[in-house]
């Protein structure tokens, strides 16, 4: 039985929004009309609830994924495109790129998605965060120094320099920080689970061993108190983004519900399956990859990423999300294809058809 296509049936005949407008006897006269919209839940709540429940079942079962990273940088909920509520519920996660200081009707809609549709809400740890945080304290700190000659003294009357704390340790010392603060948040919010994410574009693969040594320092703190609460939290979703192939010690991924292998700019289903071939290295599970891709920028024209080579049938260019969804269902790979990663999913909101057009189209695609 095809779960999907009976969920949508389910929802298409039994639970359709309509809005309810006054009637009007004379076309001829200018009358303001009662606009209200009435949502499914109201029209037929019986209806709706039986909906709800096919939808959980259809999570539970075995079906390709759908992640989706919500931008949430934004504090305001101004509009139905800054809420959790308006993504297509047959999302499975839903990743929040800002995991701290949310909305209240942010963290209400985590809660009534969790209960009513099965989705799961997780958060994101970025080891680029942690880099970019060490920067900033380095500019900052070199901004604010005003003596040219600070960091030197004299000896004898000579100057000598003072030595520099390295590198290595000012990112350990940001990092442990980093980390802490961003798994405290779990319980403070009430996630489901977390997405951890190591884009280093760094291999260890022909590092001279000084530079294996920092860089292994440098994952281990990153790594570390993230395994630590993997295990301790075997029931939370925890998934893994980025490059699996940098890491150093692949035992963190024994404890990955999903290994998104993210791809951006790729251009074609043979790049996709490509990148996660080469990405399949030893520790590395084969049986849960995900294709991370994005929706194209509408603030950028220019924008490439999130398109596949090609034209659709009414001659539009093809969506990377599109083009992922048909490569998860196809034979190809030596690997088992569990789905797919959307990142900046605000901008499929805003489709000429129905809102999340082609996000909705590729699960339906998948499934």
């Amino acid at each position: 039985m095809n779960n999907y296509k009976q969920l949508i049936k389910s929802f298409a005949l039994a639970v359709l929004a309509v809005p309810a407008l006054s009637s009007c006897s004379d076309w001829t006269d200018v009358e303001a009309l009662d606009y209200q919209y009435v949502l499914p839940s109201e029209q037929d709540p019986e209806a709706y609830n039986a909906y709800l429940a096919l939808l959980r079942e259809y999570k539970q079962n075995p079906h390709k994924i759908a992640i989706a990273k919500f931008d949430n940088s934004g504090y305001e909920v101004s509009g139905q495109a800054d809420r959790l509520s308006a993504l297509p519920d047959s999302i499975d996660f839903i990743v929040l790129q800002a995991a701290d200081n949310l909305n209240p009707v942010i963290e209400q809609e985590m809660k009534e998605m969790r209960e009513k549709k099965g989705t799961r809400t997780l958060y994101a740890l970025d080891y680029t965060d942690v880099e970019t945080q060490l920067q900033a304290i380095l500019d900052k700190e070199e901004a604010e120094a005003t003596d040219p000659e600070e960091g030197t003294e004299t000896e004898g009357g000579e100057e000598t320099e003072q030595p520099e704390t390295p590198a290595s340790d000012r990112f350990i010392e940001v990092c442990t920080h980093y980390v802490d603060s961003l798994l405290s948040v779990y319980d403070k919010y009430g996630y489901d689970g977390i997405q951890v994410v190591y884009n280093n574009v760094a291999s260890p693969v022909g590092m001279t061993e000084e530079e294996k040594a920092q860089l292994q320092a440098r994952q281990d703190a990153f790594f570390s108190k993230i395994k630590e609460w993997a295990e301790n939290h075997q029931d939370a979703p925890f998934i893994f983004e980025g490059k699996p192939a940098n890491v150093m010690d692949a035992s963190i991924f024994q404890f990955t519900d999903y290994i998104v292998v993210t791809m951006p700019d790729a251009v074609s289903a043979s790049e996709l399956l490509w990148n996660a071939e080469m990405s399949l290295t030893e520790g590395v599970p084969s049986d849960r990859i995900v294709f991370g891709v994005t929706i194209p920028s509408l603030a950028d024209e220019k924008a490439t990423e999130g398109y596949f080579n090609g034209t659709d049938e009414n001659g539009q260019q093809t969506y990377a999300v599109i083009g992922a969804a048909y490569t998860v269902i196809s034979a190809d790979g030596t690997f088992g294809k569990a789905g797919i990663c959307i990142d900046n999913v605000r901008d499929d909101y805003f489709q000429r058809e129905y809102t999340y057009g082609h996000i909705r189209q590729a699960i339906q695609i998948m499934n």
